[in-house]
């Protein structure tokens, strides 16, 4: 385990918690000795999750799109410390401007963007003194890849919203981990063959010569909840995929 501070006696919450960086960043702050949520949209996901964790963690079904139910979920959770917001999903919203179906553009607006805005609309009155909030964007925001315009669109307006709330919510903390290629469940629509086969590509081109592992990129949100004057940062965890 990473030696990051103890979160004893410490409420955090992870929308996103039942798989990938999610997941890996909810069982490290159990781990920390923290109370754990774990929120998503899939229940048998979640208790499948739960099941995994070395202490009892609570689990919610929870679209974050939808702001009703964001609103009443966080109405019933009560004070807490730290928000971590990873869920959404990049399947939607991918191909040059010219081509894509702006309703999948859309898509990907309301869930990578929409979702998170609503989860801090509706959480940061809870959030205790001195918590923090942690939200995920991806180097798409800082690389021009061709047909990645709304992914790129999507992780800067991440990012800009971030440093606005570190002002607007402070002393709650506001920051940023930005992912580069991860070895996650984003990546199931390939077959394992095809995702094999393109991390055996890609991998090569890093300076760090290989994919994320989820749990890297959960040890970047643990500092980040850790680090008590650390607030309206996007922290890089990409292997050095926006310098090639």
């Amino acid at each position: 385990m990473s030696a990051h501070k103890s979160l004893n006696g410490r409420r955090v919450i992870v929308i996103g918690g039942g798989s990938g960086i999610g997941l890996a960043a909810a069982r490290r702050a159990s781990e920390l000795g923290a109370e754990v949520t774990i929120a998503g949209r899939g229940a048998e996901r979640l208790e499948r999750a739960a099941a995994d964790f070395p202490n009892p963690v609570r689990t919610k079904v929870l679209d974050v799109r939808k702001e009703d139910d964001v609103q009443v979920f966080f109405s019933e959770t009560g004070p807490f410390d730290h928000l971590v917001v990873t869920a959404g999903e990049l399947k939607h919203g991918s191909g040059k401007l010219t081509e894509l179906d702006t309703s999948s553009a859309r898509e990907q607006f309301e869930s990578r963007f929409w979702g998170p805005y609503l989860a801090v609309r509706h959480g940061a009155s809870a959030i205790r003194e001195h918590g923090s909030v942690t939200l995920i964007s991806g180097f798409f925001g800082d690389k021009a890849i061709p047909g990645a315009s709304v992914p790129s669109a999507v992780h800067g307006a991440i990012e800009n919203l971030a440093r606005v709330l570190a002002v607007e919510l402070a002393p709650v903390r506001v920051n940023v981990v930005s992912p580069g290629y991860a070895d996650t469940p984003l990546h199931d629509g390939l077959t394992a063959e095809q995702k094999q086969a393109w991390f055996e590509q890609t991998a090569p081109t890093l300076p760090v010569r290989h994919i994320a592992e989820a749990d890297e990129l959960a040890d970047a949100i643990l500092f980040l909840i850790g680090n008590g004057y650390t607030t309206g940062v996007t922290l890089t965890v990409d292997g050095g995929a926006r310098l090639v």
